[in-house]
């Protein structure tokens, strides 16, 4: 799915939370996620001012650890530390939400 819109994000966040996953461990870094609220999305994504200090990432979730779960528009997922946000603190966990999915435990 290239270039991933925050609707398109909408529907996959639905479908996991609806599955039960809202928070839980990974199998990968940052060992933890907890994911937003589908309908939170647009005012997450402008508190952390992610258009201004990481542009073309969309976060979705969270550690719970100061680090927060994003997409880029290619969707793959990245986590980045809060403080000193910037695209190059971007770590790669995933090539796709789908895998991603697949290191998600509830």
């Amino acid at each position: 799915m290239a270039d991933m819109s925050i609707e398109e994000l909408k529907i996959i966040l639905t479908s996991w939370l609806n599955e039960g996953f809202t928070e839980g461990e990974l199998s990968v870094e940052p060992q933890w996620y907890v994911l937003w609220q589908p309908d939170e999305l647009e005012e997450v994504n402008r508190d952390y001012q992610l258009k201004e200090y990481a542009p073309g990432f969309v976060t979705f979730g969270g550690n719970g650890g100061g680090e927060l779960l994003l997409v880029n528009e290619i969707c793959e997922v990245f986590y980045m530390p809060t403080i000193g946000m910037a695209p190059d603190a971007a770590i790669k966990v995933a090539s796709s939400l789908e895998e991603f999915r697949g290191y998600m435990q509830q």
